[in-house]
């Protein structure tokens, strides 16, 4: 009769170093994507030419030429 090699079960825990290692790759990720937007834009300065056309004044017919 041919025996069965029978070995202890072992406690592995290579699954919780799996979920440790995602978790910490997770983190980086959402650490790194965080960070590249906390630079502050710059606010560009009004230009008083450009905001002057967007606001028609009181004299200013916003009409064609007048033919006639």
């Amino acid at each position: 009769m041919a025996e069965i090699k029978v070995e202890p079960k072992r406690s592995g825990l290579g699954w919780l170093w799996a979920i440790i290692i995602l978790a910490l790759i997770a983190a980086g990720a959402w650490y790194f994507m965080n960070n590249s937007r906390a630079v502050p834009a710059t606010a560009a300065p009004g230009d008083s030419v450009r905001t002057s056309l967007l606001v028609p004044t009181a004299g200013v017919v916003a009409e064609g030429p007048n033919n006639g």
